[in-house]
């Protein structure tokens, strides 16, 4: 939760540089086939109601920069409500102040 959390304050250009080029490299893997280029074909057709260009794709991850990542998760991470699931023994889960408090993060 930390982590996350530190997203709204703290990302570094490396860190996206990096998040860039893994995001192009599993989508690139991921079409290995025809099955995946017809899931993909097909998930593109019903979101965006056409087929998305991998040039016009990567421009897009390309256009995202550590602002953009951080306005982000201050609008939809930072101090917000979560929502746990928990499956086996979960005697050990902490209660849910304990990951709420660690959705913000206090700098002085």
């Amino acid at each position: 939760m930390n982590g996350i959390c530190k997203l709204s304050y703290k990302v570094s250009d490396a860190d996206v540089v990096r998040a860039r080029n893994q995001l192009k490299s599993s989508l690139m893997l991921h079409i290995d086939g025809s099955g995946p280029t017809a899931e993909d074909i097909g998930r593109q057709l019903i979101t965006y109601g056409r087929r998305i260009p991998y040039a016009e794709l990567f421009s897009r991850i390309d256009s995202v920069d550590a602002g953009t990542i951080k306005r982000v998760a201050n609008r939809f991470i930072f101090d917000r409500d979560v929502a746990i699931s928990a499956r086996g023994p979960i005697q050990d889960l902490p209660d849910y102040n304990w990951f709420r408090r660690r959705t913000y993060w206090l700098r002085y």
